[in-house]
């Protein structure tokens, strides 16, 4: 079906800014008791008060029972996050944090008949670089801070989570991306304002799914070189959990890069919020990121919310100017009314990837295993439905649909449009514990190349934080 002839299908997507609070804050904060008896506040895992701050999580996936290339067969993984600050003068302040993740020893080793094991078991939720049947093989990341707070301005050295639209996939994971850098954020007309520079990134337990999985080896979904040894790959490219200079997250040889320079500011002024971002890539690209939104009240917690927004890739390095750079321009309507809320979004992307290399999804038509909008030549439409049936429990229902775009999976083009509907129950019992329960149905746009690559893929999660 031609994309641009086809009947326009809405889309939605999991991490909704009003649906996951647990997933884009789950890994930057947890609920702790404040000095009220059982009432909880946020508070970010770097926190610099002298008391630990953390979260430990279960994802268990059931078997998908059926015979493509990129079902799932059972697997669990224990992960955990543990952050300490304190202030040691006044103003300074100083931290360290420690991710982990492991097998917890339900993960089924064997593979379906016929089947490559790397990429039909549960390898994605892991940091190690393979899965050995009766090992629990762990892997974990570590991060500090050091940081002066004055008054209207902030100055932190650290390796930890980088906040920005380019740097944040917005998702549960065990252990989140981590950067390297130095940063300053002020105050100015107004606004926050902040300039950062990335020396170094350690990619996370879920980048792996990133490159292979959602990204399917096009470079457009957070990480472009491989994770995993085995009979896919014979040595790994990258080590979760690692720390690596910037040219060495693309191709050995291609880029001699010294880091990331970030430039950005945001700005609210009554119901209207603007940011820009700018993130260079030294002899890689520039991206330019804009987005503005705009609320419209309409009384008894009942709202309308505009968002659009762009970005703009210009590659400077030749090596992957053929596939990648380009705009991606996007809008989403966002209608709440009591206890429902209602999305719906579009984006196109013209000729070329966005070269997502660094952990980036700010788009409106990202779902749990998908993230088309980014590749080239891609139509993308969404719609979402929540609705919050009771205290603490919430349903969410989406489907997507991104047509076909001009990317190709070894060497062959897209045969079908690419697809994703997603069910997902929330039920928080408490404000320090959460139960996740999704199903995701997909169909690759590759689906056909070599076998079938279409997924059933229920999960649990489980996060208790404290």
């Amino acid at each position: 079906m031609n994309k641009k002839t086809k009947v326009v299908l809405l889309s939605t997507v999991l991490a909704s800014a009003l649906v996951a609070g647990e997933t884009s804050k789950a890994v930057l904060t947890a609920p702790v008791f404040s000095e009220a008896p059982y009432k909880y506040v946020e508070r970010s895992i770097t926190a610099d008060d002298g008391s630990f701050t953390g979260y430990v999580r279960m994802h268990h996936i059931f078997d998908d029972d059926t015979d493509s290339l990129i079902a799932k067969v059972t697997g669990s993984t224990l992960g955990m996050g543990l952050g300490y600050g304190m202030e040691v003068a006044p103003g300074l302040k100083a931290g360290a944090e420690f991710y982990g993740v492991m097998d917890s020893g339900l993960t089924d080793n064997l593979p379906k008949t016929g089947l490559p094991k790397v990429d039909n078991t549960a390898f994605g939720q892991f940091m190690n670089t393979h899965k050995d049947g009766n090992e629990l093989n762990a892997g974990y990341a570590w991060g500090a801070h050091i940081r002066y707070e004055g008054e209207g301005y902030k100055i932190q050295l650290a390796r930890s989570q980088y906040d920005s639209p380019l740097t944040n996939i917005v998702q549960i994971t065990h252990v989140p991306n981590m950067y390297e850098y130095a940063r300053v954020d002020g105050e100015i007309f107004g606004g926050k304002a902040s300039i950062g520079f990335i020396n170094k990134m350690a990619y996370g337990s879920r980048s792996q799914a990133d490159f292979s999985l959602i990204g399917e080896k096009t470079g457009t979904a957070g990480m472009y070189l491989n994770g995993l040894i085995g009979n896919l790959a014979l040595q790994p490219q990258i080590v979760r959990g690692n720390y690596y200079s910037i040219e060495d997250t693309l191709d050995a040889g291609n880029t001699d890069s010294n880091g990331i320079i970030q430039f950005g500011y945001e700005k609210k002024k009554g119901m209207w919020q603007f940011s820009i971002w700018d993130q260079y890539i030294d002899d890689v690209a520039n991206n330019i990121y804009v987005q503005g939104t705009r609320k419209f009240p309409l009384g008894k917690g009942n709202a309308v919310k505009l968002s659009a927004h762009v970005w703009d890739q210009d590659i400077s390095n030749s090596n992957y100017e053929a596939n990648y750079g380009g705009t991606l321009v996007g809008a989403e309507a966002l209608l709440k009314l009591g206890d429902f809320v209602y999305k719906m979004a579009v984006e196109t992307k013209d000729e070329g990837g966005l070269l997502n290399a660094w952990g980036a999804n700010p788009g409106y038509t990202s779902s749990i295993f998908s993230r088309n909008q980014y590749r080239s030549d891609v139509d993308a439409y969404k719609a979402t439905f929540v609705w919050k049936a009771m205290k603490g429990l919430k349903f969410v229902a989406s489907i997507a649909d991104y047509g076909q775009s001009n990317m190709k999976l070894s060497g062959k083009s897209a045969k079908v449009d690419a697809t994703e509907k997603d069910i997902v129950v929330v039920y928080k019992p408490r404000p320090d514990l959460t139960f996740k329960l999704f199903n995701a149905n997909r169909t690759s746009e590759f689906d056909g190349i070599g076998g079938k690559r279409t997924m059933n893929h229920t999960r649990l999660i489980t996060n208790f934080a404290f």
